[in-house]
């Protein structure tokens, strides 16, 4: 169904998906010299990113990282929204654990808690053992609704998203 590519140089193939995964998780416009420094960050040592592809057609990128040890992150994982709802996503995080089960023995995968579908379809795909938490102080100034609210270990937390998404 879909095939993972190691990014070698591709930049003018990888940097329009890097803004467009930020157009789609923050409603951000990214700037090309914004894109530029992720893609230099994503590269360094620790970091390996792959198209991800259907046929010969790029739908997306994954991008693994390491956090001190081997790369068993998964970092980021974006497909094009015309190509979203395929599976795709789904495929790539599979052949993805392919790769790091050689070398390691988790893939984590860190996930905005406001994200609920991704949130969902990552514990459809076996995720489900919670690892860390975030937690966030926001200051005055700082507009978001609350989309609901959640207890661990007893304590309410909220989950917001910024007023302009």
């Amino acid at each position: 169904m879909i095939t993972l590519k190691q990014y070698t140089n591709e930049e003018n193939q990888i940097l329009p998906l890097i803004q467009g995964f930020w157009k789609a998780h923050s409603h951000y416009d990214q700037s090309g010299e914004e894109a530029q420094e992720d893609l230099t960050n994503w590269t360094k040592d620790g970091h390996i990113i792959y198209f991800i592809q259907h046929d010969e057609t790029v739908v997306g990128f994954a991008h693994l990282g390491s956090r001190g040890g081997k790369t068993d992150w998964l970092e980021e994982l974006f497909i094009l929204p015309e190509y979203q709802g395929n599976g795709f996503g789904s495929e790539a995080i599979h052949q993805l654990e392919e790769i790091v089960k050689q070398y390691s023995v988790s893939l984590y995968i860190e996930a905005a808690a406001r994200n609920e579908a991704a949130i969902r379809l990552y514990r459809k795909l076996g995720y489900d053992c919670l690892n860390t938490i975030t937690i966030r102080k926001d200051f005055p100034g700082y507009e978001y609704d609350v989309v609901r609210k959640e207890k661990i270990h007893e304590l309410e937390f909220e989950i917001r998203k910024d007023k302009a998404l």
